[in-house]
Formats: structure tokens, sequence, C-alpha cells
């Protein structure tokens, strides 16, 4: 309990920093709703099938990180390290989606995969995340979702 809040302090401290690359804003994608949060900052998408909007990656050091569906409809991604539990900067994976970001498989050491509905087919598509901390590209994770269609 103790890492979690000396994460929300980080992240409140530092929700003003490193802003310059926050998840951008479109505006005109008929976007369901627009969230913010104080603690780690940006503008992203929520409500309906993107729920809340968050979802978090904890690690086993303690470090955690965030990921989001910008108003761009990208995936992006922040990060906290070191025993601070610093904040990184916003970092988009890019993608188009339409869904909350869901982490799938996961591996000791840090490997994981995070997954979203494309906004092609309503394909479900992924990214891998290695325990060194690079991504593969964009892959399509299996058929289209029943009663997908073309999105304009």
């Amino acid at each position: 309990m103790n890492k979690i809040k000396a994460v929300v302090v980080a992240a409140a401290v530092l929700a003003g920093i490193g802003l310059s690359a926050a998840p951008a804003s479109a505006g005109d994608i008929g976007d369901p709703a627009h969230c913010s949060n104080k603690q780690f900052g940006g503008s992203f998408l929520c409500g309906g099938d993107f729920g809340d909007g968050v979802t978090y990656f904890r690690f086993q050091d303690g470090n955690t990180e965030i990921f989001v569906i910008g108003t761009d409809h990208a995936v992006w991604t922040r990060w906290t390290s070191g025993r601070s539990h610093k904040l990184s900067s916003w970092t988009s994976l890019g993608g188009s989606f339409t869904s909350k970001v869901a982490i799938g498989r996961q591996t000791l050491g840090g490997a994981f995969t995070i997954t979203s509905r494309g906004s092609d087919y309503n394909h479900m598509w992924s990214r891998d995340r290695s325990q060194n901390g690079n991504w593969s590209a964009w892959y399509v994770d299996g058929p289209p979702i029943a009663g997908g269609g073309v999105q304009g």
C-alpha cells in the first residue's frame, strides 16, 4: 500500500511536468467522452467501450506503466521508474483504437502484451513489450469481432 501511495504522490507532484507530449486532442472523430487525471495528466477517451479509460501494469519492482487511448485514438503510455517512481513523459505507441487497452499475456520479468480493438473492421490489435522495454510492431491478434464493420 505504501508503494501505491508513493506512486500517487509522485504522480501528483509531476503531473504538470513533461506534458508537452501528452495524448493529442483530435476533437472531430466523434469521441465518446474526454477524461483527464490529475495524478498523471493528459486527456484521454473514456465511457462506453473505453470504460474508465485507464489501464495499469505493475512491475515486480513496484514501478507502474499507464496506458490510455488518447483523444487522437492512439495508445499513449507513461511509466514510473526508479526508487523515486518519477513519471516519464507521455509516449505514443500509435494505432487507431475504439476500446480500452487490455493487458494480455504476461511473463515473469516484465514482458507483457497490450491489446485493443482497432478502428478497422473491429480487429483486435496487439503489441508486445519485452523484458528490456522494447516494443514490437502492432499485429492483428485474432479474427474480426462479430458484428464489426468498416469504420470511416
